[in-house]
């Protein structure tokens, strides 16, 4: 029967269990592990995991696919202490924030026998933990895929059928692009955030303010209450385009304030305008009109579907089919870049 581990049982970890439980996918059986009895005992009452073990090597022995849903910072340990407990052919991939470096550590720990396939889930609450978790966190959501070097189309096609089956849309995407992207999209918010709260709460006026403090300041203020392990492994480990994207926000800031601070008075009209346009690419963005379409694609026509995939993985069918398909995708190239 088909294993697939999962290391890590909060939020992300005990939602892609559901997911997988509750999807088309028949005779898999899905293992989790957490480092924290209290999480672990969480996923138990989820009901997200066939079986939850106590400890990191019954969890990937024998595993066909294992997911890392910890922590960024905790994934270098993992694949060093795991890599040499892994099977042959094993798919190791992740859900983590940061690209690069989760790439370098796989090339750098985990044996040749085995293929790396990054993968980050654009969803996700504030609220860490397993208790958050639901089966639906995935339904429509952007899944960035990020092969290794070395990694083989089929390797890739099993990913991308696995976020398939738990309502996620695949989305091919390069290392630099992704940490960059990925650091104005999700990084710069949560750290806007936490600036909102910092200078607000280290106001001497701040107990007054928190009495007029409704629900814009509750709204933008919200990704504070995030993980604190979890944004702190973001910025030390995807830290250049975090600093990039946050000299463009000020950039942005300052003209802003250039607006208002004249002798003459702030231009109504000009301040309007600025307005009038951050409205417009929300508006469009929300609408979906903002796409591109070369990146992203249906598996159910350009792969195999996640059956086949499986199929292919523990019973040889549809190895060259799988491998036509995924050749195509990539332009013919033997190899996923």
């Amino acid at each position: 029967m088909p294993k697939i581990a999962i290391i890590g049982t909060g939020l992300i970890g005990t939602s892609l269990g559901m997911a997988l439980k509750q999807s088309q996918l028949k005779d898999l059986r899905i293992v989790g592990t957490d480092s924290e009895h209290e999480s672990r005992s969480g996923a138990q009452k989820m009901g997200a995991f066939d079986k939850i073990e106590n400890r990191l090597f019954p969890t990937v022995e024998d595993a066909d696919i294992v997911v890392l849903a910890t922590p960024v910072m905790a994934m270098k340990g993992l694949m060093e202490v795991m890599g040499r407990e892994l099977k042959e052919g094993c798919v190791v991939t992740d859900v983590g924030s940061s690209k690069g470096v989760v790439l370098e550590w796989a090339d750098q720990y985990l044996p040749d026998t085995v293929d790396f396939v990054g993968g980050h889930p654009m969803a996700g609450k504030e609220a860490p933990g397993p208790g958050g978790a639901e089966a639906g966190l995935f339904m429509g959501k952007t899944y960035c895929i990020i092969p290794s070097q070395r990694a083989t189309q089929e390797s890739v096609a099993e990913v991308a059928t696995m976020v398939e089956a738990v309502g996620a849309k695949p989305y091919f995407i390069s290392i630099d692009e992704h940490d960059s992207f990925v650091a104005a999209a999700s990084h710069l918010p949560f750290l806007l955030s936490m600036a909102l709260v910092g200078c607000t709460s280290k106001s001497a006026n701040w107990e007054d303010i928190a009495q007029l403090a409704s629900t814009g300041y509750r709204d933008v203020s919200r990704l504070a209450a995030g993980d604190p392990v979890m944004h702190r492994d973001i910025c030390v480990t995807n830290t250049q385009p975090i600093v990039a994207w946050i000299d463009a926000f000020i950039r942005e800031l300052h003209d802003f304030r250039q607006f208002l601070d004249t002798e003459a008075g702030p231009d109504a009209d000009a301040v309007k305008t600025i307005f009038e346009q951050a409205n417009e690419a929300r508006a469009k963005w929300l609408a979906g009109a903002v796409t591109l379409e070369s990146r992203t694609y249906s598996p159910h026509q350009e792969l195999p579907t996640f059956a086949e995939s499986m199929g292919e993985m523990f019973m040889g069918r549809g190895a060259i089919e799988a491998r036509k398909k995924f050749t195509r995708l990539l332009g013919g190239k033997g190899k996923a870049k």
